[in-house]
């Protein structure tokens, strides 16, 4: 069954948190694996609503942290599908802080994320088109298209040195 193609926007979604000490190391900045986990479930609630079913996180690629956010901070966590392949897509996700008693916001962290699109039995499922349609949905589009075949030929390298019997 062929499944309708979406735009960007119909499952693009922007989540909100504030770090609190119980997220944050002995200098009250927010941790890393915390940001990571917001990072995963904005990317999981963009996925589901593209894919309307199961998805499972697949890999993380390009996370970079820009600036700490500390204790206090109000963070906003936005997420969107960049591409879509046959059973995965690429999801964009991004954090950006609002320090206390500021207005001003800032870069945080920001990756891109591969989920799967699950059947009932847990297995790989086609997933819609997405339709980019802004300038800069098309630049991320073919941008993920590129760094899939990273992905891929570095797969192919780390293959190729592992053919030994004995594996890490």
């Amino acid at each position: 069954m062929e499944k309708t193609p979406k735009t960007v926007k119909e499952s693009a979604t922007v989540t909100h948190d504030i770090v609190h000490p119980g997220d944050a190391n002995s200098y009250g900045i927010a941790f890393g694996g915390y940001l990571m986990g917001l990072l995963d479930k904005a990317a999981c609630i963009a996925a589901r609503r593209h894919c309307e079913g199961k998805v499972t996180t697949v890999g993380i690629d390009g996370v970079r942290f820009f600036r700490p956010a500390a204790v206090g901070a109000i963070l906003d966590i936005k997420a969107s599908i960049n591409r879509v392949f046959n059973s995965s897509m690429e999801i964009g996700v991004k954090v950006t802080a609002t320090p206390l008693e500021q207005t001003e916001t800032f870069d945080v962290c920001h990756a891109y994320m591969t989920f799967a699109a699950l059947d009932s039995n847990g297995k790989p499922t086609g997933i819609a088109p997405v339709i980019p349609e802004t300038d800069d949905e098309k630049r991320r589009f073919a941008e993920a298209h590129i760094r899939r075949e990273s992905r891929k030929k570095l797969k192919a390298l780390y293959t190729g040195a592992n053919t030994s019997p004995e594996k890490p």
